[in-house]
């Protein structure tokens, strides 16, 4: 393990580690990909706001204490705020005017050795069918300028407990949930001492962390990708509040017996 778990880590785990085993059922593969030494960034897909805990739950209970990017914002909301920082969260500032800027906290956590933890598709997926969307580049840049290891995960279920863009939790105990640790990308022949400031080493490294979550994804449901990620800058789609609907009729219809939300 990378660290001890203790303080506000030891404390949280106690009281989410007893629901989290009757709500949920997780099958988790790829443990010995996670470095046990040393800074790394994890990079999951993010289909609901659910699997945030469930990632941080798996990695904590495996001795992982990790530090998820979170917008600024979720800081000064009341109790939320106060979780965030006692677990040592990483705030960004997604307004900045300085890209760098944002990125320099994660940037310390990882020279300090710590795991952290990034959503390189910054936010819940917008691919109308789940699968991971276009990746930004944060992940790649902190790659590049510090050296620590890239391990993709894919995961899978959490959008059956929370629907994504939806408030209405499914209390059903023993949820099923995939995880999957992938072995790191391979960035080695793109560092170099330009870091981050070698722009075509970043975009190859964010498409290589890109599909290394897609590949993933793919095998967890046993079926392909689509050729291009969804990319919401360039692609037309429904609306978050038309998504959150059809999340719950597809939730809804698998309850009757019909389609699976695969």
């Amino acid at each position: 393990m990378s660290k001890s778990v203790k303080g506000f880590y030891r404390v949280m785990l106690g009281i989410v580690a007893p629901v989290m085993r009757v709500w949920t059922n997780m099958h988790v593969t790829g443990l010995e990909n996670l470095p046990r030494h040393g800074g790394f960034l994890i990079t999951p897909n993010h289909i609901s706001n659910f699997d945030p805990l469930c990632i941080a739950y798996f990695l904590v209970s495996h001795g992982y204490p990790v530090r998820f990017m979170a917008k600024s914002e979720l800081f000064k909301v009341p109790v939320l705020g106060s979780v965030l920082r006692g677990l040592q969260m990483v705030s960004v500032d997604r307004k900045s005017p300085h890209p760098d800027g944002a990125l320099a906290p994660a940037r310390m956590a990882l020279n300090n050795g710590e795991c952290v933890a990034i959503y390189v598709e910054g936010t819940l997926t917008r691919d109308p069918q789940y699968w991971p969307m276009r990746a930004k580049t944060g992940a790649a840049r902190l790659a590049l300028d510090t050296g620590v290891p890239v391990v993709p995960i894919a995961q899978w279920g959490a959008q059956d407990v929370l629907p994504r863009y939806t408030k209405v939790l499914s209390m059903r105990p023993r949820r099923d949930i995939w995880i999957s640790v992938l072995p790191a990308v391979d960035l080695a022949d793109l560092q170099g001492p330009d870091g981050s400031d070698d722009h075509a080493a970043v975009a190859e490294a964010t498409n290589r962390i890109q599909r290394a979550i897609t590949a993933g994804v793919e095998e967890l449901r046993g079926e392909p990708a689509p050729e291009q990620p969804w990319d919401p800058d360039r692609m037309s789609g429904p609306d978050k509040k038309t998504l959150g609907r059809f999340s719950m009729w597809r939730r809804s219809l698998a309850r009757r017996g019909g389609p699976s939300a695969s």
